[in-house]
């Protein structure tokens, strides 16, 4: 019995290092389809979003008065013709001195009203599935002159990504002739005048596509954000915010339809923080084929577990040659699902997968210690120490658990049903001697 143990260890551990390649494989295949279909991905739908508020810029001249001095009074003096009446070139003498001054500063917003529509659609190229977008960007802004006189004021709306394509790009300034508009360094710029005391509203909007995330920023410091309300509609239930993204003050499920309607609506914000939005992933075959394979010998280890037990309780003789063929059609489960998801449903190749790794052990089994067994047992084994702790990979955050759970609850089975077991008469070698046939009588 010690020499059939240390066969099966021995098996375990050769399965074992081969899932450890199918591993290393898979890991390679996915990494190297990440970087190449990342690549192809962003040059064909752009990187994430980041969406910055615009910045706006005042600029004016004011025309200072102030004192002549006393060498300027004299020099004034001089200067005046011979024979001009007194009166006169004293005014002109004590006449304040008059500069212009340029005055430059950056100014809040007083109010931002943010419409933006986010729909994923996942692209999949090879191994991998991308969580593309689009989105639909509609915001109007109002700016106030806080200056007793008409000033420039310089909008400066960020584009949120160098290398998506924008489609419908439109800013405006209702009301307002002399808006000019150019594209300035990764910008558009707006430049018009404001006359005192007056407010104007910007109008801003296009649609693009981005990738993995949007956000939508106040600054690149702790800024004063006034009368701010932007609402985002998304086309998927699964909402994720990014960390340090500032939560919605409402949320509204879409009816009939799957999606949210969210807000965030402040009157008055200090924050360095941003609003943002994860888009939700799909399952990648690359990887989730990869921690497949990483943890197959964990299934195998308690199939063959089972399996001896079994086999003790039962006096069933199942050869360590027999623990080497369950073990390839355990790997054969993870080989075939690790290529057949490069062309079929990750679903139905885990479907076909599994039943024929089933079946391999199944009608194995039938022909070594007949159906009963190989059908009740080993095949309700493989299915839930196989089959369905493979399943758990597709819940991220349940495998461990799941795994725990088994664990246990195979140990308390375990233990029940040796409880009785006298384990020294089954350590003890049992081989009978061989029989011998009785030597021939002399003549």
């Amino acid at each position: 019995m010690l020499f059939r143990i240390i066969a099966i260890i021995f098996i375990f551990a050769c399965s074992a290092a081969a899932w450890v390649v199918l591993f290393q494989v898979n890991h390679v295949r996915s990494g190297d389809s990440n970087y190449a279909m990342a690549v192809d991905v962003q040059q064909l739908w752009g990187t994430e979003h980041a969406q910055q508020a615009p910045r706006v810029d005042i600029n004016w001249m004011e025309v200072e008065e102030r004192e002549p001095t006393l060498d300027e009074m004299k020099e004034r003096q001089r200067a005046q013709p011979k024979g001009r009446a007194a009166d006169a070139w004293i005014a002109d003498v004590n006449e304040p001195v008059r500069s212009k001054k340029h005055h430059e500063q950056p100014l809040g917003l007083a109010s931002s009203n943010v419409d933006v529509t986010l729909d994923v659609e996942h692209r999949r190229k090879g191994l991998l599935w991308f969580a593309t977008y689009t989105v639909d960007f509609d915001a109007v802004y109002t700016i106030d002159n806080p200056v007793d006189q008409p000033v420039n004021a310089i909008v400066k709306f960020q584009f949120p990504s160098p290398s998506a394509v924008y489609d419908n790009m439109v800013m405006t300034a209702p009301g307002r002739d002399d808006l000019e508009i150019t594209a300035e360094g990764g910008m558009l710029v707006g430049r018009f005048e404001l006359p005192a005391g007056e407010t104007q509203q910007m109008h801003v909007g296009y649609q693009s596509r981005g990738l993995d995330r949007w956000s939508y920023a106040f600054g690149e410091d702790v800024n004063l954000v006034e009368d701010l309300r932007l609402v985002m509609g998304t086309n998927f239930d699964a909402i994720d915010f990014p960390l340090g993204s500032i939560s919605p003050d409402s949320k509204t499920p879409h009816s009939g339809e799957p999606g949210w309607e969210l807000e965030w609506d402040k009157d008055s914000l200090v924050s360095g923080s941003y609003i943002g939005m994860l888009m939700p992933h799909r399952i990648n075959p690359g990887p989730l084929a990869a921690a497949m394979s990483i943890h197959a010998p964990v299934s195998l280890f308690f199939f063959f577990f089972v399996l001896f037990i079994l086999q003790v309780l039962r006096g069933i003789k199942i050869h360590p040659m027999n623990y080497f063929f369950l073990a390839a059609s355990f790997f054969a489960f993870n080989l075939l699902f690790s290529y057949l998801v490069d062309h079929v449903d990750i679903l139905v190749s885990f479907g076909i997968a599994s039943a024929t790794s089933v079946f391999l052990v199944v009608s194995y089994l039938r022909l070594v210690v007949g159906v009963k067994f190989a059908v009740l047992q080993a095949g309700f084994a493989q299915i839930v120490y196989q089959i369905l702790f493979s399943l758990a990979h597709f819940f991220e955050g349940y495998t461990g658990l799941t795994v725990t759970i088994g664990a246990i609850v195979t140990l308390a089975v375990v233990m029940h049903l040796t409880a009785k077991v006298d384990w020294d008469n089954v350590f003890t070698a049992t081989r009978r001697p061989a029989h011998r046939r009785p030597a021939p009588a002399a003549d």
